[in-house]
């Protein structure tokens, strides 16, 4: 027999279609045809693959010699299953309740880390980030989960009109797959070839190229080798040391992918606890890029070797998408804020204030945009950051300085910028440019420049907001 002959006949054998060990082979049916017709030959590395499909050594692949004939009519174990409505639904609640632990785990983890944020009294956009990602991540779960149930309603109406009947032999059992007493698909499977295999209850769920087989516990002799198989291995098969190792690196960088939003959240909460900057500091998510890129390079190294891959390119490519289009944010505002001590200079002298040795100051142009605040014309807004020395001083000279208020009269709202709105423990000076009046209604209707300067104690922060509004009296 020829190469091409051989490829067609062992093909056969394990009822697979040209199509089918194309897809297992990650080459196409037309590849498959030339080979069966000795047009061309499969290289090394597509014998090797051959070879474990059809657990045929090499050379008998490639010798002229007639393949041998394996004695199957004594199998040691047959099992006949047709299964009804109420099984099937037994198992699919079983198999989708592992979509909802992760779910669930996934939700976890979110929690945590919200709460530490919220007790870091992590900046507001951070915490808007993460729950944004965990708005992605349930509709993700929900479409998940939808999409598995209808690849099982799919399923479930092809497996009840189906009859399965095992043939146990020694390291592998023929399937026989009938419909209406006609065999329409026979598969000779070997125990390495299961990918998979996971008990719920009173049934086994056997994974094979990417199909779900379903076998009734009970059905089974004490000695069964699927027995054995699940006893040795209860949750994956027992491969080769290098494929162990291979899959465990995929394990790692999908987990470490999806992990990688959640890291660079928290870096960026921690430096912009440090410096106020948060925008500024978005350029860390870049700095986790290499994860989800080694994931997806390692996919295909995956997927060159023939095993399963796509859970590390998707994974790779859906958060390094997210990492640069989070890391861009500092380079589309690198020049949102300006850190100058002008604005503060500026007030002192005007207002006659001492205003505390600062950390930093973020000062923010407000004209260069589009404004929708609620009421008047927003010129800039500093936000300036104390340590606990530098207000202390300060925080006891506040109460015999007449120029601070500690709230704000109903009929003085009308002429505070929105950021003196609804604030607790504070202090406020409203300083009118045009009258050079402090904490005082105009006295003729008109347009007024004003300076709000807003003091959060709880927080050690100060606000500078100049603004325009039209007054009527």
């Amino acid at each position: 027999m020829t190469v091409g002959e051989k490829i067609q006949y062992y093909r056969k054998k394990i009822g697979l279609s040209q199509e089918e060990l194309g897809q297992r082979m990650l080459v196409s049916r037309q590849t498959v045809s030339l080979w069966e017709m000795d047009k061309t030959l499969p290289t090394v590395d597509n014998l090797i693959r051959l070879k474990e499909i059809f657990s045929v050594c090499i050379d008998d692949l490639l010798s002229e010699a007639e393949p041998t004939e394996e004695n199957e009519d004594a199998p040691k174990e047959i099992y006949v299953f047709k299964y009804e409505k109420s099984d099937l639904q037994d198992v699919f609640k079983k198999t989708g309740f592992s979509l909802i632990k992760r779910a669930i785990a996934f939700t976890l983890a979110c929690a945590v880390l919200f709460v530490f944020l919220v007790g870091a009294e992590a900046n507001d956009a951070i915490i808007g980030l993460l729950l944004g990602y965990f708005l992605l991540g349930v509709i993700s779960h929900i479409k998940g989960y939808f999409a598995y149930n209808k690849v099982w309603k799919v399923s479930e109406n092809r497996i009840l009109q189906s009859t399965y009947s095992y043939k146990v032999f020694d390291g592998y059992f023929i399937l026989n797959i009938s419909k209406n007493e006609e065999i329409t698909k026979t598969l000779k499977i070997y125990f390495d070839d299961i990918e998979k295999v996971q008990s719920f209850g009173k049934w086994l769920v056997l994974q094979i190229a990417g199909q779900s087989y379903i076998i009734k516990k009970e059905a089974l002799i004490p000695e069964s080798a699927f027995v054995t198989f699940c006893n040795n291995t209860p949750n994956k098969v027992e491969a080769k040391k290098p494929k162990d190792k291979l899959k465990i690196i995929s394990v790692l960088l999908f987990v470490l992918s999806i992990c990688t939003i959640g890291g660079a959240m928290f870096a960026v909460s921690v430096l912009t606890g440090i410096n106020q900057t948060m925008t500024e500091n978005m350029w860390v998510f870049f700095l986790f890029l290499p994860v989800p890129i080694a994931s997806i390079v390692f996919g295909f190294y995956l997927k060159k070797k023939g095993y399963k891959y796509k859970k590390n390119v998707i994974a790779g490519v859906v958060m390094a998408t997210f990492l640069c289009i989070y890391g861009s944010f500092s380079l589309i505002f690198a020049n949102m804020y300006s850190h100058s001590d002008e604005p503060i200079v500026k007030v002192e002298q005007m207002l006659n204030i001492d205003i505390p040795e600062h950390l930093r100051i973020n000062t923010q142009d407000w004209t260069k945009g589009t404004q929708s605040v609620p009421r008047g014309y927003i010129y800039s807004t500093s936000d300036i950051y104390f340590d606990d020395e530098a207000v202390e001083a300060f925080e006891k000279n506040l109460s015999n300085d007449t120029k601070w208020i500690s709230h704000i009269p109903s009929d003085m709202v009308g002429i505070t910028s929105p950021f003196c709105d609804k604030q607790k423990n504070c202090c406020y000076i409203i300083y009118n440019k045009d009258t050079r009046e402090f904490n005082k209604i105009p006295s003729e209707s008109g347009r007024y420049v004003f300076i709000n300067v807003i003091y959060y104690a709880e927080r050690n922060t100060m606000q500078l907001v100049e603004y325009q509004i039209d007054y009527t009296k």
